[in-house]
């Protein structure tokens, strides 16, 4: 019922999203920002969904490479995950609740082709989102030294999330 009463209103989002990325490896060092000002967000299946520039810079030993992917002002989208359904449903591509995604286009060198981060179910519950007009909720975390749940993926991650929800109507 909740969910339900959130999909009623407009839900604006403000705040950050900070993911440090880094491969022993393979010398990947990286940031991903992404900075969320008055965005729109829309909830459809358990998936809140929004739009907000975002920038990844990223360097790597093998092969040498340097990449600096999306700009802080071109929107790209990101996705929040609600429910268990919604984990369910998209299981093998978008796997938890409370999962962020982003992406950009390169610069050359191409280093990579953007950043798509997640952590482990259970690490950090979905954020409870406000369900009467004017009522804010945060939604803010920090965890450090995540291991990256992609298949084939060694990369340790340190999230830094500060989110705001406001309903209106």
């Amino acid at each position: 019922m909740h969910l339900l009463a959130a999909v009623a209103l407009s839900i604006m989002m403000n705040g950050t999203i900070t993911v440090h990325v880094r491969n022993a490896d393979t010398g990947e060092n990286g940031v991903y920002v992404q900075r969320v000002r008055n965005a729109r967000a829309t909830i459809d299946r358990g998936i809140l969904q929004f739009e907000a520039p975002a920038i990844y810079k990223v360097r790597e030993n093998a092969p040498p490479c340097t990449g600096t992917f999306g700009d802080m002002t071109t929107p790209i989208s990101g996705s929040i995950f609600l429910t268990r359904t919604a984990q369910h449903e998209f299981l093998g591509t978008l796997i938890a609740p409370g999962q962020l995604l982003g992406e950009g286009s390169g610069s050359a060198p191409m280093c990579g082709t953007g950043f798509g981060g997640r952590f482990p179910t259970g690490h950090v519950a979905p954020p409870a989102l406000p369900a009467r007009p004017g009522k804010t909720t945060t939604w803010k975390f920090t965890m450090r030294n995540v291991r990256d749940g992609t298949p084939g993926s060694d990369a340790i991650e340190d999230w830094s999330v500060d989110l705001s929800f406001t309903a209106r109507r």
